[in-house]
C-alpha cells in the first residue's frame, strides 16, 4: 500500500515538473503609432558655409591623471573664469569644450558645425606629457 502511494506521489510530482517546465508565458507589448526613429536627410546643397574657426588648447598631464591647462585659444587659462560650450554632434574632450566658445562667438547664427581638422601634438616628459590640440571647425547654416 505504501509503495502504491509513493508511486502515485512520484508520478504526480513528475507530472507537475513536466507541466511546470513547459509553460509558456505570454507578454503583450504595447506599441504606439509614432515612429521610433526619424530621419532628416540634409545635403551639402541645403547648407550655406559661414566660415572656419580654429580653437587650440594646451595642457600638461602628470602621472597619467593630473591635468593642468596652460592656455586656451592662445590666452593663458584662468581657472576662475568658467567658459565651456558643448556643441551637440561634435565629439570633443572636456578641454576642447572649454575652447569652443570661440566658435559660437564667431558664428552665432550657425546651425551645423563640422570638425575638418584635428591635430594633437604630444611631447612626452618624465612622468608626464605636454599636449597641444588644435581643431578647425566649419560653420554652416540652412539656406
Amino acid at each position: 500500500m505504501t509503495k502504491s502511494i509513493i508511486k502515485i506521489a512520484m508520478s504526480l510530482l513528475f507530472a507537475t515538473l513536466l507541466i511546470g517546465c513547459t509553460t509558456v508565458t505570454h507578454t503583450s507589448k504595447r506599441t504606439t503609432f509614432t515612429p521610433n526613429k526619424v530621419e532628416l536627410r540634409i545635403n551639402i546643397s541645403d547648407l550655406k558655409f559661414l566660415g572656419e574657426s580654429e580653437v587650440t588648447t594646451s595642457y600638461h598631464t602628470y602621472l597619467g591623471f593630473i591635468s593642468v591647462i596652460d592656455s586656451i585659444n592662445g590666452q593663458p587659462y584662468d581657472p576662475t573664469t568658467k567658459r565651456s560650450t558643448k556643441i551637440e554632434g561634435l565629439r570633443a574632450s572636456r578641454k576642447i569644450n572649454k575652447a569652443l566658445y570661440k566658435v559660437v562667438e564667431d558664428f552665432p547664427d550657425a546651425t551645423y558645425y563640422k570638425i575638418v581638422y584635428n591635430q594633437k601634438v604630444i611631447d612626452k616628459l618624465f612622468l608626464g606629457r605636454e599636449v597641444k590640440q588644435t581643431i578647425r571647425i566649419h560653420a554652416y547654416s540652412f539656406k
